[in-house]
């Protein structure tokens, strides 16, 4: 690729659709966070309301209008916990401090780490042209080849890196389709090819924990805020996440290429995908090594836990090494990290030293998107200021009633609320925002915390209608060939498929996965 994302996540070489004439907007959301700041500072603090609780308040206020109209960048904007809490009394500098080291977080940086060495030595690349070599070349095949490859490459893989990965290969195959004169369509294809790799890869991070950041904002502030609760294994997010992939996917394949009448053959397509994998040539040394790192960190997350099974337990190997109790999957990602930077690229790698340079070096290293992570933690800062200055039990005191709803109504809910928030919001920033407060109203309503929060969480991930949503719908924007009334007309409807394919996913599979009953368990006491 010829552009790749800065240090928080954007691609310079790609205008981003959040800062364009947005310079008003963002000069009113400075003045309005800094407004709301001083509100709850100086307002009588509410009944039953303590008054740290108030002063929590006043930064998640801060932070939540900042977010969303990105008054300062955003990852900076996750930084101001580090310097409030500690000059408010909410948190001190310690307590504050340990959630930027939080082991999710260092999860994290470590898939950030693999994707790096993925794209240095185009196995990113590779992986993607294959799979859609393998799907086949109709119209329509051409669109489901590309989103089971981005699919697959966002469950491991940041959201918008992948995005920035497929743009340039769409772009190929739209423009032969043009240069073939295939355009009776009105462009209708180019504009379903398009809108897939969005749609595909947000929903493609569902899949796994680190596929998109507002799992591991839920997990991390899941373990926050109820310390004693059995740890969400990444196996286990496994079990509802793949299997919504699965579902989900070829749902909105079907809706594209009937909303955008897909259909014919494309002869130029096959060209374009040989003539790409045929300039990677063959497979190198340094790919090679870099997919056997990926598959034993895949190995280690996945089967680091005992599996129980209806005929027994598989074992993990956390337990047959006796340290189940010490590590974690941030270790394995720490432990795959080092193997990147140790083990030798090999004389094929193409570039300069030979079989001293390694997988990954740690100039390339810092250009992975550090933001993203700052802004996963700044959100564990501001759950725990909110679970321990008892501001998130006093919200959740207000709007209980949401939790004796029934089961199936709960959820509904909670996924509609969630997917239009994040229409308007960064996924991130939402899930940071609304998952403590629906942790407290859940507990406040005597409920399983789990019926709120995952929902929520995978709802954070269904932005299909605006760019301001998730990074891979502003990617797709930023490329000037889909507009927003475009993606607002075909995303409104996917939208609400959505709804009921994901409230009908966590009702029939995560409540059981999960053992969420409408009981109000011992480690949320």
């Amino acid at each position: 690729m010829s552009h790749q994302p800065d240090r928080t996540g954007h691609n310079p070489a790609i205008p981003s659709p959040y800062r364009r004439g947005s310079w008003n907007r963002q000069r009113i959301g400075f003045v309005v966070g800094a407004v709301l700041f001083l509100l709850p500072l100086i307002l009588p603090v509410p009944e039953g309301a303590n008054p740290l609780a108030m002063r929590a308040a006043a930064v998640g206020l801060l932070m939540a209008t900042w977010w969303v109209t990105e008054a300062i960048p955003i990852s900076a904007t996750a930084l101001i916990p580090l310097v409030a809490f500690p000059l408010l009394g909410v948190l001190n500098a310690k307590e504050t401090a340990t959630n930027y080291g939080h082991n999710y977080v260092l999860m994290l940086l470590g898939g950030f780490f693999i994707a790096k060495a993925f794209e240095l030595h185009n196995l990113h690349q590779r992986t993607a042209l294959s799979i859609v070599k393998l799907l086949g070349t109709s119209r329509r095949r051409i669109i489901l080849s590309f989103m089971v490859a981005t699919a697959f490459l966002s469950m491991w893989i940041a959201n918008v890196a992948v995005a920035l990965l497929m743009l340039p290969i769409a772009v190929a195959i739209i423009a032969k389709e043009e240069q073939n004169g295939a355009t009776r369509d009105g462009g209708r294809f180019g504009l379903a090819l398009m809108l897939s790799i969005a749609y595909s890869a947000s929903i493609g991070g569902t899949g796994t924990l680190i596929g998109t950041p507002p799992n591991m904002v839920f997990v991390g502030i899941f373990e926050k805020m109820f310390p004693k609760a059995p740890e969400i294994s990444f196996a286990q997010w496994m079990l509802v996440g793949v299997p919504l992939v699965i579902v989900f996917l070829p749902i909105v394949w079907l809706y594209l290429t009937k909303f955008y009448r897909i259909k014919g053959r494309f002869q130029g397509g096959s060209s374009v995908i040989h003539d790409q994998l045929a300039a990677l040539g063959p497979m190198t040394t340094a790919e090679k090594r870099v997919l056997g790192v990926f598959v034993l960190t895949a190995f280690g997350w996945v089967f680091r836990r005992d599996i129980p099974l209806p005929f027994g337990t598989i074992p993990g190997w956390s337990t047959l090494l006796g340290v189940s109790g010490y590590v974690h999957d941030s270790t394995v990602a720490m432990f795959s990290s080092l193997l990147l930077f140790i083990i030798p690229a090999g004389s094929s790698s193409g570039a300069g030293g030979g079989s001293r340079r390694r997988l990954l070096d740690w100039k390339s290293a810092e250009s992975v998107p550090w933001g993203v992570a700052w802004i996963v933690a700044g959100g564990y800062a501001l759950a725990m200021a909110f679970a321990k200055t008892g501001l998130a039990r006093w919200l959740g005191d207000e709007i209980s009633w949401l939790a004796g709803l029934p089961t199936l109504l709960m959820v509904l809910c909670v996924v509609t609320l969630l997917s239009f928030l994040t229409e308007i919001n960064s996924n991130t920033a939402t899930a940071t925002i609304f998952l403590p407060v629906l942790a407290a109203t859940a507990i406040a309503g005597g409920s399983n915390p789990y019926l709120l929060m995952i929902p929520a969480t995978i709802a954070c991930s269904c932005s299909f209608m605006l760019p301001s949503g998730t990074g891979t719908n502003a990617v797709i924007f930023a490329s000037d060939r889909v507009t927003i009334p475009e993606m607002a007309k075909c995303g409104f409807w996917l939208h609400l498929i959505g709804v009921v394919v994901l409230t009908g996913i966590v009702y029939l599979l995560a409540i059981p996965i999960f053992h969420m009953t409408s009981a109000l368990p011992l480690w949320a006491k």
